[in-house]
């Protein structure tokens, strides 16, 4: 599907990966984005972008932002539905479930979904996309797969195409959670000490937001399954132990490291070892410009300028 001219609603578009999918484009297409538009967000809203306010709980105002749009690229997603938040994991799913329903009455039928690679548990990294069974450990990973689910059928009874991206983390600025914005939060706060949950060895795999984005695009535009499901992540990973050690360097502080735990697990619902296979994405003519480390470090020097 080649994305220009088209008329696109970005749910979660004025969001951290939202805001720069928005930005790419917005030179080619009509977007429209729906978003809660807190705060933060109000300063990422690309004005050259229509803006509606949907609650997307809600049916008839989700079907009347739907109405004549070529593809809804659907991002915006509660985090909180993490370990024990049931009521955010079901709204994930219901959101999902109402953009689906939209599509179908409006005769919509292109879908991008930002699904997510911790869908995949604990399973052996690197994980390509045909790993199965998938057995999340998260309310907010099961909320993904369900929502997973859902486009798939839907796909394949109302004739809709659809793109799932199963991201690794994603970094860079506008970033407003995870790791390495916690720990410029928590060194603020305490420049002497920092917190890091579990033993520190737990493996991240970082994704630059651009090189996200411009793989959403790529994609998109490539892949032509009924139902496609990529990861998207970099190609190496690197430890919590270590975005700690970077954000303490880039900040320029003398901050001693306090682990929480003698194992990995730092939480109920971390990973030990978090990495997508990248193989289906890079033969589709797609491929991160950036390392796990480098991401981490551009990531903390946008962030110390804007937190």
């Amino acid at each position: 599907m080649r994305l220009e001219n088209k008329r696109i609603l970005v749910t979660g578009g004025a969001g951290f990966i939202g805001s720069h999918l928005v930005d790419l484009l917005i030179a080619k297409n009509s977007i429209t984005v729906a978003d809660n538009l807190s705060p933060d967000r109000q300063k990422t809203l690309n004005k050259k972008a229509n803006y509606v306010n949907v609650d997307l709980l809600d049916k008839n105002s989700v079907s009347a932002a739907v109405k004549n749009i070529d593809l809804v690229i659907h991002l915006a997603a509660n985090p909180l539905a993490s370990v024990t938040a049931s009521s955010e994991m079901m709204g994930n799913i219901t959101m999902t479930h109402n953009i689906l329903e939209a599509m179908k009455e409006n005769n919509v039928k292109n879908i991008a979904f930002a699904s997510s690679a911790i869908i995949y548990g604990n399973a052996p990294a690197p994980t390509k996309e045909t790993y199965g069974p998938l057995k999340p450990n998260s309310l907010y990973a099961a909320s993904k797969l369900a929502c997973e689910a859902l486009i798939s059928s839907y796909c394949h009874t109302f004739g809709l195409q659809s793109w799932i991206f199963r991201f690794a983390n994603v970094g860079g600025p506008r970033l407003r959670h995870g790791p390495t914005h916690d720990f410029i939060v928590k060194l603020r706060a305490n420049p002497a000490e920092l917190e890091v949950l579990g033993d520190g060895t737990q493996l991240r795999c970082y994704l630059e937001v651009n090189d996200c984005v411009n793989g959403i695009v790529k994609v998109i535009e490539t892949a032509d399954d009924v139902v496609n499901v990529v990861n998207l992540g970099a190609e190496d990973v690197i430890s919590i132990k270590r975005i700690a050690e970077i954000v303490v360097e880039e900040m320029r502080l003398d901050a001693k490291l306090k682990f929480t735990a003698k194992e990995a697990k730092g939480w109920k619902g971390d990973v030990r070892i978090f990495q997508p296979d990248i193989t289906l994405a890079k033969s589709l003519g797609w491929k991160p410009k950036l390392t796990s480390e480098q991401t981490v470090r551009e990531t903390v020097h946008s962030l110390v300028k804007e937190i």
